[in-house]
């Protein structure tokens, strides 16, 4: 188990799981700190998801709104998608496709 995030300009590639295992490892999540104005969120290399990347998901798009940056998430696995409709949250899921 593993996730890596990289920056690419205004880009952040998620790459592996995001899950309550990986997680850790971006806690606090600094990389938002370095960026300004429009954000990408590009999960199209992510293989899982569970309950707990949902929620730090949640927590970055808040986290960003109050530091003015607006966040799109492009790439949405169908897993992420499925857990954000049974939690009734993909309303508040900035997805773009």
């Amino acid at each position: 188990m593993s996730l890596s995030i990289t920056q690419q300009q205004q880009r952040l590639e998620f790459k592996g799981e995001l899950n309550r295992d990986t997680l850790m490892m971006y806690s606090p999540f600094t990389l938002l700190n370095k960026l300004s104005g429009k954000v990408t969120f590009d999960f199209s290399a992510l293989t899982n998801v569970d309950s707990a990347g949902l929620a730090w998901l949640i927590e970055q798009v808040a986290r960003a709104r109050t530091m003015n940056l607006q966040i799109e998430i492009q790439h949405v696995p169908a897993q992420l998608l499925s857990l954000a409709n049974v939690s009734a949250v993909t309303a508040i899921l900035p997805i773009i496709d």
